[in-house]
């Protein structure tokens, strides 16, 4: 990511829902400043509660470098009830020149901040190329853009279509691709469908990567089905507990997940913050 930022010739999108100033963060305040310096058009959106550890004193080095800072949700109190406080940006996306693009569960954080970790965190990302970063680019923007309106900040919404990406319609490998979202408009269950499908497709091998596994009830049934019908599947869950109560009521669940010879190991190395899957179908 820090390569193609300092490689970045016209515009970034960073969002992330954990923007830390530690050694990690400290080296991409440091580039998407580069990049700005150089000219770029530099947009980080960040979590107002996620990000909340951010010092000031970093937002003001962003905006006298010419970086653009906005927080989703910048105002948390941790005294109401309100189901709203509870709507993050939890995306953590980097869009550069709309011809890379990287999607996964990781943060702006160094993943050896646990204590008394002895191994970083466990966790996934994938770099895109080609006529997908596209889709990904505009879904940053709209979010940008509908932060920037909501914070009264319309001149943050800038026209970016001022240069075609060389790239952006032209395939950069064999491999098929998706990218949805995930939000409480109308997308709510895009990405649960999109699991489900390939559950109840799957005829040899389910393998599913998650750290807080807490399945609704569709989910847990299209495993069981599976399982049922002999697709070999297999969970590789949280094996420290960060979120007591979380950790718990995942486990209520492994009795009848084994009971149907569905196959469930533990991480122990470190913290997990890996969510994958993968169906043979």
């Amino acid at each position: 990511m820090e390569a193609a930022l300092d490689q970045a010739m016209h515009e970034i999108y960073l969002e992330s829902y954990i923007f830390e100033n530690d050694n990690t963060g400290k080296r991409i305040v440091e580039a998407l400043k580069r990049a700005a310096f150089r000219g770029v058009k530099t947009h980080l959106l960040i979590d107002g509660f996620g990000s909340i550890g951010l010092p000031k004193t970093i937002i003001d080095d962003f905006e006298a470098a010419g970086v653009m800072v906005l927080k989703f949700r910048p105002k948390t109190s941790p005294w109401t009830l309100r189901r709203r406080r509870l709507r993050r940006l939890h995306r953590k996306i980097v869009v550069v020149d709309r011809e890379i693009a990287f999607v996964g569960g990781i943060n702006i954080v160094d993943d050896m901040d646990m204590p008394g970790q002895t191994s970083p965190r466990y966790d996934f990302a994938v770099s895109v190329e080609g006529p997908l970063v596209g889709e990904i680019h505009a879904s940053t923007r709209r979010v940008w853009s509908r932060v920037a309106w909501t914070r009264l900040r319309p001149g943050r919404v800038w026209d970016n279509d001022r240069y075609t990406p060389s790239t952006s319609t032209e395939p950069a490998g064999l491999m098929q691709a998706a990218f949805l979202v995930r939000n409480n408009i109308r997308h709510r269950r895009d990405i649960e469908n999109a699991y489900l499908q390939a559950i109840e497709q799957a005829r040899f091998e389910i393998i599913l990567a998650s750290a807080y596994f807490l399945p609704g009830l569709n989910f847990r049934h299209a495993l069981l089905d599976a399982a049922g019908r002999g697709v070999r599947v297999v969970l590789l869950l949280q094996g420290r507990m960060d979120h007591p109560l979380l950790h718990y009521a995942s486990h209520a669940l492994y009795d009848s997940f084994l009971d149907t010879g569905i196959e469930i190991y533990q991480y122990h190395k470190s913290m997990m913050h890996a969510s994958r899957g993968k169906c043979r179908c």
